[in-house]
């Protein structure tokens, strides 16, 4: 079995080697029943061809490992390690990749046919643009729907990652593979490894999203709760003033030091803070709900997380009625 890579294993020199495929879709799992055999599905059958698929089992105890094995593509590369957590089971994969663009795609979502295609013609078009995302579906056990109304463009986007503000999804993404080598790649942190890495890249490049829905984003109601919630837009909140200091040519400063300041005591402390986090848990929570057949659990649910924090629920609106 192979041992995990560590994220400081970082490079900046470019190769790629003779006929190499133009994408690099890249998933880490663990523990992926019942929903891999979907997901994975969904990226056999794209309509774009020229890729390959690397997955890395993050030491999966279910029937991952098994199923992994008895698929026979010659896209796929399947890599067996230890737990060591996503943002380095991504790392690992991404540094094993040998194409120009990496698809990120997580174990349980769904993608559109045409979404590696269309991914592609866009960066191909648009050399500014360092990393794209898409709309998202939400999707529970059953069904799904609502779409994201995500901003499309680079100034918008980095406003609302800056203020914390959803506006990228990651396995919806797909971004040139050399410039997530040169920033840095993943942080350390497995947490909000995505958030840091969409800030890093807009400050050398210019982010995306096309305006239509190409990955079916599944919530899990188990999985969702307050304490983690609240640990993620710290660290959102932490990845922000990272990038902010960046910009203004300040040092980095560790989490602790974040968390002791001025403006971060208010967050775990404030009383308006946990609200939030945890009117953004219950949305999410009846959002999964919503689409695996508990409708009127999930929709007082939904107005509870109106009643925790209406100016989320506000602003949650004004996206839906008019976009980012």
């Amino acid at each position: 079995m192979n041992s995990p890579v560590s994220l400081t294993q970082r490079t900046t020199v470019e190769t790629h080697a003779v006929n190499a495929p133009k994408v690099a879709v890249v998933m880490t799992v663990h523990n992926g029943f019942p929903y891999l055999p979907e997901a994975m599905g969904s990226i056999f059958n794209q309509s774009y061809s020229d890729y390959e698929f690397i997955v890395v089992n993050d030491g999966s105890s279910d029937e991952t490992a098994s199923y992994l094995d008895s698929l026979d593509d010659p896209r796929l590369q399947v890599v067996h390690q230890p737990r060591g957590g996503q943002n380095r089971a991504a790392h690992r994969a991404i540094l094993a990749a040998t194409a120009q663009y990496v698809a990120r795609m997580d174990c349980d979502d769904v993608a559109d046919s045409g979404r590696l295609a269309k991914q592609v013609a866009f960066l191909d078009a648009n050399p500014e643009v360092g990393l794209l995302g898409s709309q998202i579906t939400r999707r529970g056990e059953t069904g799904s729907g609502l779409q994201s109304r995500f901003p499309t463009k680079h100034d918008a986007i980095v406003a609302d990652l800056i203020h914390n503000r959803h506006s990228m999804c990651n396995p919806a993404t797909m971004f040139r593979r050399q410039l997530y080598l040169d920033t840095g790649g993943y942080w350390e942190h497995n947490i909000a490894e995505d958030w840091d890495m969409f800030l890093r890249i807009g400050e050398r490049s210019k982010l995306a999203n096309l305006d239509e829905a190409l990955l079916s984003y599944r919530f899990h109601t188990t999985s969702i709760n307050g304490r983690r919630t609240i640990e993620a837009q710290l660290f959102n909140e932490y990845a922000a003033c990272l990038s902010k200091r960046r910009i203004a040519g300040q040092p980095e400063i560790s989490i602790n030091e974040f968390l002791a300041s001025h403006r971060s005591r208010r967050f775990p402390t404030s009383i308006t803070f946990r609200l939030d986090c945890y009117s953004l848990a219950q949305y999410r929570k009846a959002v999964a709900e919503i689409h695996s057949g508990k409708k009127i659990l999930g929709s007082l649910r939904a107005a509870y997380s109106i009643v925790c924090s209406p100016p989320r629920a506000l602003r949650r609106m004004k996206m839906a009625l008019f976009g980012g």
